[in-house]
């Protein structure tokens, strides 16, 4: 692995450590207000910017993990023509289960832009199983940094207490 392929992973890991801790306030405040459990046009002020937030968090914290699973996809020499290609290598990885791990919070994220006038009990589904789809996203965070720290030496995450 060259040093520079190595640096960008490393720096992918970074952002999306950041991105998580982000999105997981957003998720918790999305919890604890039962935000997800209200129809989105009778939100409040704040409670819509809450929203608004853990659905860009969410959206943008998927978005960087699929850049991610595709540098280590090239740096493993897999042939790219497309997502296709780097999902099928994260599962022969172990990073993911299955291809739908990753398509389903993609296929969400998209719905819930384009229906978010359209159809409003159709949107609250979607917002519910966005909060639920969390947790997957987070664990194949997690399996792709303990790939990328056996296979490549890139150092893992620090805890709160080793950062102090």
């Amino acid at each position: 692995m060259s040093v520079r392929q190595r640096d960008l992973i490393a720096r992918r890991l970074d952002h999306l450590r950041r991105m998580r801790r982000h999105l997981d306030y957003s998720a918790r405040r999305m919890r604890e207000g039962d935000i997800a459990d209200q129809s989105p046009r009778r939100l409040t002020d704040e409670q819509g910017e809450i929203l608004a937030a853990f659905r860009t968090r969410f959206s943008e914290y998927q978005e960087q993990l699929g850049k991610l699973l595709k540098a280590v996809a090239i740096e493993e020499g897999v042939a790219i023509v497309g997502i296709t290609d780097v999902l099928a290598f994260a599962e022969k990885a172990g990073i993911v289960d299955s291809s739908e791990d990753w398509k389903e919070p993609r296929d969400i994220r998209n719905a819930v832009a384009h229906e978010y006038e359209e159809n409003e009990q159709l949107l609250a589904e979607l917002i519910v199983r966005m909060l639920d789809l969390v947790e997957m996203l987070e664990s194949i965070h997690e399996r792709s940094e303990r790939y990328c720290v056996d296979k490549y030496a890139v150092p893992p995450a620090q805890t709160s207490q080793e950062k102090q």
